[in-house]
């Protein structure tokens, strides 16, 4: 049986043979996107997804994309937003941070739920429903309705 890559070990991918979506891959990504048994989609198309991943280099294109991607999860998909770290030498003039990001898809009702480093360039962000978050214990949200069960906001 082949091992999963690391990575999506981190960004907690149960590989299933199912087909996954990723959009804005940088070219070092292609390693880990050869690790996916399914068919891997790089555009959005009306499939229903487990399993998407979004990178962008500013929170206007993060923010683009997501939002026509999140049409298309499952109710118990993973959803992560990448984004280049602050010490990346690679992506110097980006405009995202943990902070501008986490608040993308508020309007979708989705939280920002765990953070991950994917690697010394980029940082990800993984995204749930406010519904299916079990325990609310933070001291923000964005979100309405995280901001009800939290009784803070951002």
């Amino acid at each position: 049986m082949e091992s999963i890559h690391p990575i999506l070990k981190k960004l907690q991918f149960k590989d299933a043979g199912q087909p996954v979506l990723i959009l804005g891959a940088p070219k070092s990504y292609e390693v880990v996107i050869e690790g996916f048994s399914g068919r891997v989609d790089t555009q959005i198309s009306e499939e229903a997804y487990d399993f998407i991943q979004i990178f962008g280099t500013s929170n206007d294109e993060i923010r683009v994309l997501a939002k026509e991607a999140i049409k298309h999860v499952n109710d118990q998909g993973l959803v992560w937003l990448c984004y280049p770290k602050k010490s990346s030498k690679t992506y110097t003039e980006s405009d995202c941070s943990r902070d501008t990001v986490a608040p993308l898809l508020a309007d979708g009702g989705y939280e920002p739920v765990r953070q991950v480093a994917i690697d010394e360039d980029w940082s990800a962000l993984r995204f749930r429903k406010v519904e299916q978050i079990k325990k609310m214990t933070r001291n923000f949200a964005y979100t309405e309705k995280g901001i009800e069960r939290t009784n803070k906001r951002v």
